[in-house]
């Protein structure tokens, strides 16, 4: 359901609950509210709201402390993004996250921390003339020099949305997605087919999967060969928690390990206390 008032039009996902993220859009000349909410299809547990032209970053503020939010994040696209991008540097707090989408102006940002700890994707065209590209990672250079992690993504179009920057996004808020939940607690699943080939893994929301594979082979050896953690994970050891757990299954039938995974073999190299664990040892490129 949608409710608007005189400074935001605001829409709640089908999965909002009061304490999930707020999602604030800034609608450029060329893209209304409507077009603008469905790009965050991929955060269904937001709340949506767009803040009229005028809204002040004192009242964007206001707003979303009244929601008591777990994560604020912001989307902008073309007069949206500098809009956007302006009240991140006027409050650099506010946004942890934000999606500027063909900017056409970069902000004056001078050089300092305030920025670290937010994420950032910047989209634009190649042959955009509103948003020339040197102006876009002018932008890009500014928030980095102030402790922003950007990410940016280009097509070889101009001002419209193209297709791998709504697929950017996505990929971007499901990774914010996944980082709702608390990665430790989420429970470590096994699969494995009639040949022996199986994986360990662990599903965040938003279908995020951190995983290691392996196969059997000869009657009591196990192979590591692949392990994959995705950003949404990074440092919460979701990768040695997966090794782990293999270990304790190994030991319980018998195997020994042969890690040819990098990621395997460099935590075999760290522990030599597993070394009973293995079928024989495997360095990596820098042991």
């Amino acid at each position: 359901m949608t409710h608007e008032n005189e400074d935001f039009t605001e829409t709640r996902g089908p999965d909002y609950q009061p304490g999930n993220p707020v999602l604030f859009v800034f609608p450029g000349a060329d893209a209304d509210e409507m077009r603008m909410f469905a790009l965050a299809e991929a955060l269904p547990e937001a709340i949506l709201i767009a803040p009229r032209r005028d809204a002040s970053p004192g009242s964007i503020r206001a707003h979303a402390e009244g929601l008591s939010p777990a994560r604020v994040i912001g989307i902008g696209y073309s007069e949206g993004a500098n809009l956007l991008a302006a009240v991140m540097v006027e409050d650099p707090s506010l946004f942890r996250h934000a999606v500027l989408m063909h900017p056409t102006v970069a902000p004056d940002i001078e050089t300092d921390d305030r920025f670290a700890g937010v994420t950032m994707l910047v989209t634009a065209g190649g042959r955009d003339p509103h948003s020339p590209p040197d102006r876009t990672e002018q932008l890009i250079d500014g928030f980095e020099a102030r402790g922003a992690t950007v990410k940016s993504v280009w097509h070889a179009g101009g001002h419209e949305i193209a297709g791998n920057e709504i697929d950017a996004i996505a990929e971007f808020l499901a990774v914010i997605r996944a980082g709702l939940v608390d990665a430790k607690a989420l429970p470590i699943e096994r699969e494995q087919d009639d040949e022996g080939k199986g994986r360990y893994l662990v599903r965040a929301p938003g279908e995020t999967v951190a995983e290691m594979t392996y196969r059997h082979t000869g009657a009591d050896q196990l192979i590591i060969d692949h392990t994959e953690v995705p950003d949404a994970f990074r440092g919460t050891g979701t990768g040695l928690r997966l090794l782990k757990r293999l270990m304790a299954d190994a030991r319980a039938e018998g195997r020994k390990i042969i890690p040819i995974c990098p990621f395997a073999a460099a935590q075999f190299e760290r522990h030599p206390e597993w070394s009973d664990m293995l079928a024989y040892t495997v360095k990596t490129k820098g042991g």
